[in-house]
């Protein structure tokens, strides 16, 4: 993927805890539901403000929708970025991925 400074990736309906194989299952989610999958920026652009250019955009153009964000609790900027626009904790879990457990969050940005 060539990309130049950063970009987010996001996909619409509730079913993302299935997609992404979560060990969790979030009850009462609207039918307006969008998952940010993940916010990058290139390394050599970072803390530029480009992450939160991205996430500014995306909570604009999905306005209407209940945004979930995963973040590996490890990610303390991301979750700070987050939680800067009104992002909550919604839960936590453990996930294990090639003999590793990772600790992720989910965000909500509507409860």
């Amino acid at each position: 993927m060539i990309f130049l400074r950063g970009y987010i990736a996001v996909y619409k309906g509730n079913d993302f805890c299935e997609l992404e194989k979560f060990p969790i299952k979030i009850e009462n989610m609207p039918d307006k539901a969008a998952y940010i999958w993940e916010v990058v920026t290139k390394k050599e652009f970072m803390g530029r403000g480009i992450a939160k250019k991205l996430l500014k955009y995306v909570l604009d153009k999905f306005k209407d929708y209940t945004l979930y964000s995963c973040i590996n609790s490890n990610n303390i900027p991301s979750i700070a970025l987050h939680e800067k626009y009104g992002f909550k904790k919604l839960c936590e879990f453990e996930q294990n991925n090639d003999n590793e457990v990772k600790k992720q969050i989910i965000f909500i940005n509507k409860l």
